[in-house]
């Protein structure tokens, strides 16, 4: 999740770089955000598939899960939010 630990990203940080070839770059992080797992469907196994294709199908079906749970652009004010929200289960 990307609101987990984040870094900042200025001109400022480029500059100090390139003046002191030492890379500058503090992290911050760390929120009491929620880190969620989602498991999709299973892939179901087949024989005749090679290692490429389970591969590939991998990924599309991370990507779905993706697309359907995470917010984009997410962002801090929005995860800390949602880890004090309380989320209706479905029965």
């Amino acid at each position: 999740n990307k609101n987990d630990f984040a870094y900042f990203k200025t001109g400022l940080f480029k500059w100090l770089y390139e003046k002191f070839h030492y890379p500058f770059a503090p992290m911050y992080g760390g929120f009491p955000v929620k880190l969620r797992t989602f498991l999709g469907d299973p892939i179901p196994y087949d024989p005749k598939v090679t290692a490429e294709e389970l591969a590939e199908k991998t990924k599309n079906a991370v990507q779905a899960l993706i697309d359907k749970h995470q917010r984009i652009p997410g962002n801090i004010r929005s995860a800390l939010l949602d880890r004090f929200h309380k989320e209706q289960k479905a029965h």
